[in-house]
């Protein structure tokens, strides 16, 4: 088992990585973030001209017919620029329309968020949301006359969603299903919030009495659904952990102490070493969890859980180091290692943080 991408896929990530340092660089991604807004127009580039949305979706649906590495590697690519886009959240939302929805709910929603007509957003920052004791929305009425109340926090791109795919606790109170609602929907408030993390933007999302349409309530398959986005945040993790490095070393190489690089003394040497054996590390992770979601492995949820505890620790780990090796200049706002620690703070807590992680996978494999 190779644990890499092979030609055609690494030869997608050239082409992706030039459009996005032509048409996304770190300069607009800092003029788009200090509005919290997104690069709508770098959106609408991908999603069609390259249709990264739906690259691993069946091309009956509208997709590429790829398979999930494709999409990984896009995770990563994005993470790497952290260019402001709805990818994963997107991903997230056709995910769960493809795993709970019905034939009807899937021809018809698909198409439209793979080629970026619709934006779509999974309403579900964390596991709690799922839990019947502590879901935050409730559904009433029955069939398909189904409306939701409630309030969801935290809900990336939920400011521009079109359609929001949200976990509401049944009408029968025993079980936490989804429902997709559309965001022009009476009843629905939107309000964009404050966001640690610059490049990706939050709302808040009040439903009172608003129409949905239910997906469904399979625990498992919702399960799937929360792996697939544990494992693209992964990736986006290691993408942005590399864009790190690649900084730090860039940075070690100009800056001038004692008349020396400061690449050349050794705690430097030291902090970027550190970096490169999490990343190596943490690559093989999030690229054997891609494998089992592109193969729909049983080995799933525990590769899903590993992915996205080493690839959050990895950028944490990567972010601060950069601060570090930049110095004082590092904390400040006109230089760029502060974007990806706030990524990396916001990645961290998103579905429970390392710990949290790694307690689930204990239980997953019997320890």
């Amino acid at each position: 088992m190779y644990f890499e991408f092979d030609e055609d896929q690494e030869e997608f990530r050239a082409s992706l990585r030039r459009l996005l340092a032509e048409r996304a660089p770190m300069t607009r991604v800092r003029e788009i973030a200090s509005v919290r807004g997104y690069d709508e127009a770098t959106w609408q580039l991908l999603t069609r001209d390259m249709g990264v949305p739906g690259l691993h979706i069946s091309e009956d649906l509208g997709g590429g017919g790829f398979s999930f590495l494709e999409t990984a590697l896009v995770a990563q690519e994005l993470g790497r620029a952290l260019t402001p886009v709805p990818f994963v959240t997107v991903v997230g939302a056709m995910e769960a329309i493809c795993r709970l929805g019905s034939a009807e709910q899937r021809e018809r929603l698909v198409p439209c968020l793979a080629n970026g007509s619709v934006i779509g957003a999974l309403a579900l920052p964390g596991n709690r949301e799922l839990e019947a004791d502590a879901a935050a929305v409730r559904a009433s009425g029955d069939g398909s006359a189904v409306r939701l109340t409630g309030r969801l926090d935290y809900v990336a791109f939920g400011h521009i969603a079109d359609l929001l795919v949200v976990p509401a606790l049944g009408p029968d109170g025993d079980a936490v299903g989804l429902y997709v609602v559309e965001s022009s929907a009476a009843g629905v408030e939107v309000e964009v919030r404050e966001s640690l993390d610059l490049t990706r933007p939050l709302a808040t999302v009040v439903l009172s009495d608003v129409a949905a349409q239910p997906l469904g309530a399979d625990r498992d398959r919702i399960g799937r659904v929360v792996d697939i986005v544990r494992i693209l945040l992964g990736n986006e993790a290691v993408g942005a952990s590399q864009a790190t490095l690649d900084m730090a070393v860039e940075y070690a190489k100009q800056r001038v102490q004692f008349n020396r690089p400061i690449g050349s003394f050794q705690a430097i040497k030291h902090k970027c070493a550190d970096m490169a054996i999490a990343i190596d590390s943490a690559e093989a992770t999030v690229m054997y969890a891609s494998m089992c979601a592109a193969d729909d492995s049983a080995d799933l949820r525990a590769a899903a859980l590993m992915a996205k505890a080493q690839g959050s620790e990895c950028l944490t780990l990567c972010a601060s180091q950069n601060i570090q090796v930049h110095g004082g200049i590092g904390f400040t706002w006109e230089a760029d290692p502060h974007l990806y620690f706030r990524r990396a703070k916001a990645i961290e807590p998103l579905f429970g943080n390392a710990v949290h992680h790694n307690t689930m996978l204990a239980d997953v494999v019997g320890i």
